[in-house]
């Protein structure tokens, strides 16, 4: 019997047999071609990439309704790549100067971008190496007819050095069903990540000496802690064990299942709130199964990846109108203001190149250089806001300069709106996210000039941390349960709360179990996450006593490094079961 331990990505228990795919690459013949096939090869590529843009249009297609529609971005990133005409350029050169097969230049004109990017030390270029990994690989294989999946593969553990969001999808689609995932590794907030929680698929990533797992072991995958496992040929005290844990854990999905339309209250009587993160519009009928109290975060920029260009004030005014409508009764919805820039590109603007655009131009940044495209924005936003409970947030601000500016510059629109004689909403609430360490040390200093905060923990742990969330080495550096970032949340919550005003979070850790006990024990009442996570959540607030988190609370602030953290949150839960078992 033996153990390896990794990273849970998405909950569960699965005993079953592993499918060990050590990744043998698709075989790439490099041969010369006369100069008179040189055309021909070129029309061979273009087929293969048009090929490929339409298995990714009818998988997107396909995929609506069933994952999220911020998931679903994923596949219109890739999209966007294959119709660059600087990457399609390089390889039709490519083939006329080598008078090389279409495949060996695809190749290595990928190779070339994947590189370059990889040499890079921002996170977001390392998703784009693998983005044009998977983009060439799908090329590729259009070009030797490869398929590359065997049915074998169906109801078992998938074990794989690495997995293209492609490959996932394309094991999804083709009606093969993955009991699990191990992966030796996946940042937590990389794409196939993104898409194993979106499918729902038990998953662990990090794990030591995967490959010592062999095809006819019989394994346990473990993921239903933020530190998952995999126990290999376990002794028949231990299966026993997991065969009675995993039958609880399926007894506590239907206690969630259960628990949706119940009140999200805690046993001593607090209320909590929890509401959305949601791109742009969606099936308004499916997350409101949820039972979600409101849109705790509308990411505007998927509205404009979706669009051809710039969408003007008119249709976004109809945008945020129609969201608002759908979703009926007056709950609240928070619309963040455009956040391009980083890892969000728009095909129709060109923005500047630099050397690490996480740390550039971005977000509010961006915004207030631009003010013409901001412009509609706002307008679009204060007319929508004027019949029904909109708000407004700012992403991505620095320091109280973007604040004023951002104030003068919505008052100027309402000016503008007045002249023209249009309705819209007067004294629009307006908030901020909290993501860069200059909001935490000035947060008593921010919270005088917004009515919320909205702490976005994906990025605040990365700026704290100072921690490539891609990198194999430095994403074991990422970690939002490090005492400084829980500190740094304590104190923005605290600042918040003491004059009176909504502080929320809507980064990953609102829809982790740990994470909501230390949120509530800061006093944290609004939780936003995406619409999975809302029963999950929802479930463990009603086990809460608010009176017991004042110890847990002092405990977390005394802690001093993320495991002391995480088991002082661990003891509490595995208490609270303790006492709901009774």
């Amino acid at each position: 019997m033996g153990t390896i331990i990794g990273k849970s990505i998405f909950p569960g228990i699965v005993i079953g047999q592993p499918y060990i795919e050590r990744k043998k690459r698709i075989n790439i013949e490099n041969y010369k071609i006369s100069s008179e096939r040189v055309e021909e090869e070129i029309k061979r590529f273009q087929e293969a990439l048009q090929k490929a843009k339409m298995d990714i249009k009818k998988i997107k297609m396909d995929l609506q309704g069933k994952i999220n529609k911020e998931d679903l971005q994923i596949l219109t990133v890739h999209i966007m790549m294959l119709d660059d005409p600087q990457f399609i350029t390089d390889i039709k050169k490519g083939i006329k100067k080598d008078e090389n097969n279409a495949e060996s230049v695809v190749k290595k004109v990928s190779n070339k971008y994947i590189e370059m990017f990889e040499k890079i030390a921002d996170p977001i270029y390392k998703q784009r190496a693998l983005d044009i990994k998977d983009i060439s690989e799908r090329i590729i294989m259009n070009l030797t007819h490869e398929e590359n999946l065997d049915a074998n593969l169906n109801e078992k553990i998938l074990v794989i050095r690495e997995l293209l969001p492609s490959e996932l999808l394309k094991i999804y689609y083709s009606g093969i069903r993955l009991n699990g995932i191990i992966m030796e590794y996946m940042g937590e907030t990389s794409h196939t990540a993104i898409l194993t929680k979106a499918l729902e698929i038990p998953t662990l990533m990090g794990g030591n000496d995967l490959f010592s797992l062999d095809w006819g072991d019989q394994i346990i995958l473990d993921t239903t802690s933020l530190e998952g496992k995999v126990i290999s040929n376990p002794d028949k005290k231990t299966l026993n064990r997991y065969e009675e844990e995993k039958n609880k854990y399926k007894n506590k999905i239907k206690e969630i299942e259960a628990s949706i339309y119940k009140e999200t209250i805690t046993l001593d009587g607090e209320k909590v709130s929890l509401h959305l993160n949601i791109g742009g519009r969606l099936d308004i009928t499916e997350v409101n199964k949820k039972n979600p109290d409101g849109i705790g975060l509308l990411r505007t920029e998927l509205i404009y990846m979706d669009a051809k260009e710039f969408p003007d004030e008119e249709k976004q005014r109809k945008i945020y109108d129609n969201i608002a409508k759908e979703f009926g009764d007056g709950k609240p919805i928070i619309i963040r203001t455009l956040d391009i820039g980083a890892d969000k590109k728009l095909s129709y603007y060109k923005m500047m190149d630099e050397e690490n655009p996480s740390l550039g131009c971005r977000g509010m940044r961006l915004t207030l250089t631009d003010k013409d495209l901001f412009k509609n924005q706002i307008k679009g936003i204060l007319r929508a806001a004027k019949d029904h409970n909109i708000k407004m947030m700012y992403p991505m601000i620095t320091n109280l300069r973007e604040i004023k500016e951002a104030e003068e510059f919505v008052k100027e629109c309402e000016r503008e709106l007045k002249e023209e004689n249009k309705e819209f909403k007067q004294n629009i609430e307006i908030g901020m996210m909290v993501e860069v360490p200059s909001n935490v040390m000035l947060a008593d200093v921010f919270i005088e000039y917004v009515d919320f905060f909205s702490i976005g923990t994906n990025d605040l742990t990365q700026y704290i941390l100072a921690t490539d969330r891609y990198s194999p080495i430095a994403e074991k550096l990422y970690d939002s349960y490090d005492p400084a970032v829980i500190r740094a949340i304590e104190t923005v919550a605290k600042a918040g709360i003491s004059r009176g005003k909504k502080v929320s979070v809507c980064g990953e850790m609102a829809g982790e179990e740990q994470a909501v006990v230390a949120l509530l024990s800061f006093g944290i009442r609004d939780l936003s996450m995406a619409p999975a996570y809302i029963p999950k959540v929802r479930n463990l607030i009603r086990k809460i006593k608010i009176e017991e988190l004042k110890l847990i609370k002092e405990k977390l602030l005394s802690a001093i490094d993320s495991n002391e953290v995480k088991k002082i949150l661990n003891d509490y839960l595995e208490e609270i079961e303790g006492r709901n078992r009774e």
